[in-house]
């Protein structure tokens, strides 16, 4: 039996549903209210976010403007500048025996959305899909993360000042309220987080014929090879790396070095994390905690599949974990098989790229690979040979920050994209009206047919429709 609070959310999601389907008279008009309300919300409490950022993950106020809110705001500006021209129908005519047609494909909201966010970016990954589905016109469900209590209060408070509840509603709760809201009428499900919920939530989706987009995480690859070793990479990779403390899903996971410069690698790739953090990282305003007591739990168990050559120290109590780079990975450890989501970079040499992207054809599919190299062919060898969400060379994370690239995994890391006009396109489906002009038929058209008309038929069909 369902308790009052889904019979409740059930009768708001009906109400969600009639709202964006109902045929607005102005929509560009009220979906950019609708954006510059959100912005307003961002703005106005733009202090308040990093606190709670600060609070949840212990993100400086320069990161947490960076990776959260600079990202939120250049998101929704692009969509607002580009949104009118995405909304207008593509046209088209038609000239058959049967006369003139006219198509028109158009965008339309799938009804009400259930978002379902994580909690290593709590905020932006929150608030992007949102934009997406705001600028469709789309009504909305938000379940935040319950291990970043902080901005999922701030979002449970707020949203109602700014938004009426049958355009976006907060539900707060763990897992079991997710659950239940799974069991729902929904138009469309978005989620963001591990490949073992995002699998229950596809099921989940299935059985009610539901679309979805799931963005999910992977083990990114990272490939330095010798024309790419410079001061510039390290500073990529370990900023990459150790951004968030690691919990970043589009982080390097592991990094592969030619075995000619590995040496060199871990000296600098050394010097670069105390040039960032200091002796101390602990003592460092820039680096940020674990989320939680289990996570941490896992991430140490990691440290004993491989050799610890810098960092590796931790403080149960302030969920710290110093970032570490480790080597001498056992075979078949579970660092190799588990995207690590954490501050630990693995290190391994390769002699070969042949040799390495066969045995990274044998992995799941991530969301990201990363090149550094200067080898125009061998990047290009290596893009072909290997299958990610997105493939990037000479640099890491950026490329998920820019609102006119789509952003999604393939197979194991995701289902879908969004960012931009992808998530117009994510949050919509394509609407197709046609009409014929000037309509009249041949006798011919209807049965009985004659076996004599199959000459001419094949003579004329590009016209006949």
């Amino acid at each position: 039996m369902k308790s009052k609070q889904t019979m409740a959310y059930q009768s708001l999601l009906t109400r969600q549903k009639e709202i964006a389907w109902t045929r607005e008279e102005r929509p560009y008009l009220k979906r950019i209210e609708r954006l510059e309300c959100l912005k307003k919300m961002l703005t106005e409490h733009e202090e308040a976010f990093m606190e709670a950022l600060k609070k949840d993950l212990g993100k400086s106020a320069v990161e947490s403007y960076a990776s959260e809110l600079a990202i939120l705001f250049n998101e929704i500006d692009y969509v607002k500048s580009n949104l009118k021209k995405w909304l207008k129908p593509n046209q088209s005519y038609h000239i058959g025996i049967g006369g003139l047609g006219k198509s028109s494909l158009s965008y339309q909201p799938y009804g009400s959305v259930l978002i379902i966010s994580p909690w290593n970016y709590p905020l932006q990954l929150t608030l992007m899909p949102l934009i997406g589905a705001i600028a469709a016109g789309n009504s909305c469900f938000i379940k935040p993360s319950e291990f970043a209590p902080a901005v999922s209060s701030m979002f449970s408070e707020l949203i109602p000042k700014y938004f009426d509840a049958e355009l976006i509603t907060v539900v707060e709760g763990d897992s079991s309220v997710a659950e239940e809201l799974l069991e729902l009428d929904w138009d469309f499900i978005f989620f963001t987080g591990s490949k073992k919920v995002g699998k229950k939530i596809y099921q989940a989706a299935a059985e009610r014929q539901v679309p979805v987009v799931l963005e999910l995480g992977g083990k990114n690859p990272c490939i330095v090879e010798p024309t790419g070793l410079t001061k510039e990479t390290i500073r990529q990779i370990a900023w990459g790396k150790f951004l968030n403390a690691g919990q970043t899903c589009i982080a390097p996971d592991t990094v592969y070095v030619h075995e000619s410069i590995y040496p060199q690698f871990l000296d600098q790739l050394k010097k670069q994390i105390e040039m960032f953090y200091g002796a101390s990282p602990k003592n460092s305003s820039d680096y940020s905690r674990i989320i939680h007591q289990k996570h941490l739990n896992q991430l140490l168990r990691y440290l004993k599949d491989g050799l610890v050559v810098y960092g590796g120290t931790f403080e149960e109590e302030q969920l710290y974990l110093a970032p570490t780079i480790l080597t001498d990975i056992q075979k078949g450890s579970s660092i190799m098989k588990e995207e690590i989501f954490g501050p630990i970079l693995p290190v391994i040499p390769y002699s070969s790229i042949e040799s390495l992207t066969n045995k990274l054809l044998m992995q799941p599919v991530p969301l990201v690979t990363y090149v550094f190299s200067k080898n125009k062919a061998s990047i290009k060898n290596i893009e072909q040979q290997l299958r990610s969400g997105a493939f990037s060379v000479n640099q890491v994370i950026r490329h998920a920050a820019h609102s006119s690239v789509p952003f999604g995994g393939v197979k194991e890391s995701g289902v879908g994209n969004y960012h931009g006009f992808a998530g117009l396109q994510a949050f919509s489906y394509q609407k197709v009206y046609y009409e014929q002009k000037n309509a009249r038929s041949l006798p011919q058209q209807y049965p009985p047919y004659q076996i004599s008309q199959l000459k001419r038929l094949k003579k004329w069909r590009k016209w006949l429709f």
